[in-house]
């Protein structure tokens, strides 16, 4: 087992983005040496590199080659070798530390986000009452200079008349 043969290796991920380049060794797994340019099931076919991260998972995150028809029932091959060795006891502790302190995140994240969609409607409600409050304002500023249009028209046909009867009587 002092054998530490590695060949470097590049496998599609599960989502079908950036290669991921990792090494195996032959003494870390025995199934990984024989065909590590691209691992077969037992169906002839490549083998996905996907990562465990289902509730419960020992080792979430760790990779794993597995069956590429595993969602068919009918057709997997129930092919399964990890591509990672197994966490320390220590990583395993951290592991779960921290998926505890991303659902507190989660959860205050999406507390913060209910609180803005309530804001955002207010904001809605508050802009309409704006509006309508300068709609209201408009009206009566128009209102104000029609009224004061109408007592200067009243002040110059006055003045028109004096004008007049001044000019009558001087003339």
């Amino acid at each position: 087992m002092s054998d530490s043969k590695s060949s470097s290796s590049s496998v599609r991920n599960p989502f079908g983005t950036i290669n991921n380049s990792f090494t195996t060794h032959k003494h870390f797994n025995s199934e990984l040496e024989y065909c590590y340019n691209g691992i077969k099931c037992k169906c002839d076919l490549l083998a996905p590199c996907q990562e465990a991260w289902r509730e419960g998972t020992m080792d979430p995150g760790r990779r794993f080659f597995g069956c590429s028809q595993y969602k068919d029932a009918s057709k997997k091959c129930n092919f399964f070798v990890w591509a990672d060795p197994p966490y320390t006891e220590r990583a395993r502790e951290v592991v779960q530390h921290l998926k505890t302190k991303l659902r507190v995140k989660e959860d205050q994240l999406e507390k913060a986000m209910a609180e803005l969609r309530f804001v955002e409607k207010k904001m809605v409600v508050l802009n309409e009452e704006c509006m309508l409050l300068r709609k209201k304002n408009d009206e009566l500023t128009a209102s104000i200079h029609i009224k004061t249009d109408g007592s200067k028209m009243k002040k110059l046909v006055l003045l028109m008349i004096i004008a007049w009867v001044v000019f009558r009587f001087f003339k």
